[in-house]
């Protein structure tokens, strides 16, 4: 789920925030991954090129780089799949961000 994006028109990037789930059901403990994380898009184009495209402009805005990073350290991400569903949660942060639908 992409729970938040916004854009930094002077840094030359798109941050987004995401909610990234996995179930696996055939497991006998029925684990799930559930992560928060965000991510960075950097892209080459004018400084105002992403508003245009948004806006219908057919210009291409090429990303070329990006940077990605999860709300809990990855161990604890892998000690989700080795636990019950629920049992670690997926953010150190607290909740209430509004998801974008």
């Amino acid at each position: 789920k992409l729970l938040s994006i916004g854009n930094d028109a002077e840094g030359g990037y798109i941050e987004t925030r995401w909610n990234m789930v996995g179930e696996l059901d055939r497991l006998p403990w029925k684990p799930r991954i559930d992560v928060i994380g965000r991510t960075k898009f950097w892209y080459s184009g004018e400084e105002n090129q992403v508003e245009e495209v948004c806006d219908g402009d057919s210009r291409p805005v090429q990303v070329y780089f990006y940077d990605e990073m999860w709300e809990i350290p990855a161990g604890l991400a892998l000690l989700q799949l080795v636990t019950p569903a629920g049992t670690i949660a997926n953010s150190n942060c607290a909740s209430g961000d509004d998801v974008i639908a």
